[in-house]
């Protein structure tokens, strides 16, 4: 848990260096568990763009507590708490911003993508890392 954004930021340490980028599609809940990278992505000025698959939830999770509440003849009404990340949604760009890495989002209009990511694309080759914030649907 919480290995993606590391992973492409070690990635991302290995290619500064040698004039290549690395795009990080990086999942919701896996970040929550480490977002420090993004601190560290920003100060190392690290050639990564975090593209961020926002579907607000942990969702393998969540749908192994649905076929479990129905193996079980259990309702499926419980099986958000503790899975979903709904109310308040997370800012993820805003996240970003914390930790001093540019971005945008939240996107939810897919005609919306092609801009950005000419966007992201050139701010990682300037030298600043990006992220934009998708969102995505559950499954």
């Amino acid at each position: 848990m919480g290995y993606g954004a590391g992973a492409c930021g070690g990635a991302a340490l290995a290619a500064k260096h040698r004039d290549r980028l690395v795009i990080n599609v990086q999942t919701d809940g896996d970040l929550n568990y480490a977002p420090g990278i993004l601190w560290t992505a920003a100060h190392h000025r690290l050639p990564m763009l975090s593209i961020m698959h926002n579907n607000r939830a942990w969702h393998q999770e969540l749908m192994f507590l649905q076929y479990m509440a129905g193996a079980r003849g259990r309702g499926t009404d419980r099986a958000e708490i503790g899975t979903t990340l709904r109310d308040p949604f997370i800012d993820y760009t805003k996240m970003a911003a914390a930790y001093g890495m540019a971005g945008e989002g939240p996107i939810e209009d897919p005609r919306q993508l092609q801009a950005a990511l000419r966007r992201g694309v050139d701010s990682v080759k300037r030298g600043e890392p990006y992220m934009i914030d998708v969102i995505t649907q559950p499954r």
